[in-house]
């Protein structure tokens, strides 16, 4: 006949994937959004399981429609920002002999 397992036996084996080293090593999650007004925001973040270390970013992008300007500003943990701004086909518009709508 069998041996009935003991009380704290139960879900050992459940919890051993969590708590000897079985970890599925990396948390990530990445989320978008964007306002009625247009402003777009994306972040994205990911940890370690195994070291406990975590790093992400967001960004924020805002267009100006009426002159193609595109300001779009990254930040991350690391603590640095940086800033891009675009011009689309304003400079150099009709240039072709055709306008963009």
């Amino acid at each position: 006949m069998c041996n009935m397992p003991t009380y704290c036996d139960l879900g050992k084996a459940a919890k051993d994937v969590f708590n000897k080293g079985y970890g599925f090593g990396m948390v990530k999650i990445d989320m978008r959004t964007k306002s009625c007004s247009g402003m777009e925001f994306s972040t994205s973040g990911h940890a370690y399981t195994d070291t406990g270390k975590a790093s992400g970013n967001l960004e924020t992008k805002y267009k100006i429609c009426n002159y193609g300007l595109t300001f779009t500003q990254k930040w991350n943990t690391d603590n640095t920002l940086g800033t891009e701004i675009s011009w689309e086909n304003k400079l150099a518009e009709g240039i072709f002999g055709f306008a963009s709508e």
